[in-house]
């Protein structure tokens, strides 16, 4: 008997919003897509959006270190656990763990973590580790630890990726050895990303020659825009190619630099992340970070110089966000919440709603609250 999300709209990049029941084989992945509201004769439904509820691909974020009161950096099981969990109720269901700048030892204990979360992935799915940090420059370095960064080193992301598989690793393009150890990254497989830099446009130039393929939460803690330099913030308008991070709370970018960047680059070019930290769900606060502290007060989370320490941002609150600042249609946007991550880091099986492809699927609410979500056609999230 097939297994049937029935009377849902459709969201997808390609086409208008309409109405389809959607089925679900035995092996998790999308069948049919059957047009209209009402499911084919004796099949078994196990959802019914009745006509009002959206149907999206399940959504991916690239760049999380935590949420709920876990980070990444606490380098337990545990940890990723309950940020794979929470980053289900956002509509997430593949996302990056991400690192923190921090010693090798304690860098190969977070990637040790996420190998162990992989072996049963219960909640959300973690295919691969981010690695942001600590090949960034001192001198950029916002909420994150100068004392840990140092040059890039081949050797130690080889050691990383036995524990768990790096996909995706930000750095600094102007530290010495970066543009040949990015020619290594794109020799393993690894898309590289610009972070936490003040490298000029040539030097931004240099490291795309050599692979590097985004720029990581565009506009904060990189080189700016200046009519003598445009720098990495330029080069993001400028380049028609690179893949660019946005994190659309109206805190790390206002509103209006929300509205040009959607409207000087391509929808097939930006990606929604959330960039959160372990105050993500809590609300208002004074948390733990690493071995200091961040206040969390209306939306922002900051350490106690004032530097912004990552979000408190939803991946479903984003999305609300980017609909309200930039007038863009849902469908349109929705290229930016799942098919470009997909597609940067060659996760062919999701991403979009297809047949044959994972069932990885979140349902929202007309005002684009989370529903349901289902991770291979099992359901792991209820509203």
């Amino acid at each position: 008997m097939p297994v049937v999300i029935a009377d849902v709209l459709l969201v997808s990049p390609n086409s208008l919003i309409r109405p389809v029941c959607v089925e679900i084989d035995d092996e998790g992945r999308i069948g049919q897509l059957i047009e209209g509201h009402d499911p084919p004769a004796g099949s078994r439904v196990i959802f019914d959006g009745a006509g009002d509820t959206y149907l999206s691909a399940g959504f991916i974020d690239i760049h999380t270190h935590g949420a709920n009161g876990f980070d990444l950096s606490d380098a337990s099981l545990k940890a990723v656990e309950t940020i794979a969990e929470a980053k289900l109720a956002e509509g997430v269901t593949t996302f990056l763990p991400t690192t923190w700048t921090a010693t090798a030892e304690h860098t190969l204990a977070m990637a040790e973590a996420a190998g162990k979360y992989r072996e049963n992935q219960r909640f959300a799915r973690a295919p691969f580790l981010h690695v942001e940090g600590p090949y960034l420059n001192p001198d950029q370095a916002g909420a994150q630890d100068p004392r840990h960064m140092r040059p890039p080193s081949v050797e130690e992301v080889r050691q990383l990726n036995d524990l768990c598989p790096v996909g995706l690793l930000s750095l600094a393009v102007e530290r010495e050895g970066a543009i040949d150890f990015i020619r290594e990254m794109s020799r393993l497989g690894i898309v590289t990303s610009a972070a936490h830099s003040a490298a000029t446009f040539e030097e931004f130039n240099r490291a795309r020659k050599a692979g590097l393929g985004h720029l990581t939460h565009y506009c904060n803690q990189m080189s700016a825009l200046h009519h003598r330099e445009v720098g990495l913030v330029g080069a993001g308008l400028l380049d028609d190619n690179v893949m660019i991070e946005l994190i659309c709370d109206g805190v790390h970018l206002c509103p209006d630099m929300i509205r040009l960047a959607f409207k000087h680059r391509s929808l097939d070019r930006l990606m929604l992340i959330t960039d959160s930290m372990a105050a993500s769900h809590l609300g208002d606060g004074t948390y733990p970070l690493n071995d200091g502290e961040i206040i969390v007060k209306d939306g922002a989370a900051r350490i106690p110089a004032g530097n912004l320490a990552g979000s408190v941002v939803t991946f479903d609150e984003s999305l609300r966000k980017a609909v309200e600042f930039t007038g863009l249609s849902l469908n349109e946007i929705s290229r930016t919440t799942g098919a470009n991550q997909a597609k940067s880091l060659g996760l062919r099986d999701r991403g979009a709603i297809k047949q044959g492809l994972l069932a990885d699927l979140t349902l929202l609410s007309p005002g684009l609250e989370v529903v349901a979500v289902y991770v291979g056609g099992e359901q792991r999230f209820s509203a």
